[in-house]
């Protein structure tokens, strides 16, 4: 049997350095959970929501008290999911996939500690399951919240995937166009929004899309460009601050007199 040739000090040290690496992750996870948690709890005391357009549609929705398919474009992923967790207060059960790594268990946490739901699955490692996991989650009420160009784009490319679970789980697919007063924009694939404390959040809401029983791929792949097409309608309308129809109304008003 072959012996270790490390002596006793050595393998001592370096139990005792791996040690200190281990706390010191352990301090650094814990540190950005706690940021990350604090500065969503900011947005959420200081940033007001207005719905410009669609108030109707989200009413008639938490009124018949059933899951929905939420989704929004992935750049405008934080004040769309703030402007969703605020209908907890109404009702809506809001949920969200997670992957199952070190990364995504920092997420459950900043999720948990905000009274969101926390799906495990990762839809570009384990599609299937993910898919599983998400029906699962609108058959007990959890409405889970979908980007339509995530996790990794292109950017404002719809896939079709959450077509598939509106059609699997018979939940109606729910629009959401998002657009903050002020915010950063992160040097990533989806130019990331990040609001900024006391800001505005415009919201804008399509009727929801029922999705029936799919007859292929190219059903879903055309479902979904319309989809996008119509998720870039509704944040135009959301950056905007009102629907077209009003923008059109005040261009043919003749301007004042005097």
């Amino acid at each position: 049997m072959a012996q270790s040739s490390e002596s006793p000090g050595r393998s001592k040290h370096r139990k005792n350095k791996d040690r200190k690496s281990g706390w010191r992750r352990a301090f650094v996870a814990w540190l950005a959970e706690w940021a990350v948690s604090r500065f969503i709890w900011l947005l959420r005391l200081t940033c007001r929501v207005r719905i410009v357009h669609g108030q109707a549609h989200l009413d008639a929705a938490l009124a018949r008290g059933t899951a929905v398919v939420p989704c929004a474009w992935h750049q405008r992923l934080v004040p769309s999911a703030l402007f969703l967790r605020a209908q907890r207060s109404r009702g809506m059960r809001v949920g969200f996939l997670i992957s199952p790594s070190r990364e995504g268990l920092f997420m459950c946490r900043v999720a948990r500690a905000h009274k969101v739901e926390a799906i495990c699955g990762s839809s570009s490692r384990t599609g299937k399951e993910a898919m599983r996991a998400l029906t699962e989650a609108v058959g007990v009420g959890i409405s889970p919240m979908m980007y339509g160009d995530g996790p990794r784009g292109p950017a404002r490319v719809f896939k079709p995937g959450a077509v598939v679970l509106a059609s699997r789980a018979g939940a109606p697919l729910f629009l959401v166009g998002a657009a903050a007063s002020r915010y950063w924009q992160v040097k990533s694939w989806d130019s990331c929004h990040v609001p900024k404390p006391f800001c505005r959040f415009d919201i804008a809401i399509d009727a929801p899309w029922p999705v029936g029983a799919l007859e292929g791929t190219q059903q879903a792949e055309d479902i979904a460009a319309a989809l996008g097409q119509r998720l870039d309608v509704l944040n135009k309308i959301a950056e905007t601050g009102s629907p077209p129809s009003d923008r059109r109304r005040s261009e043919r008003s003749p301007p004042p007199r005097g």
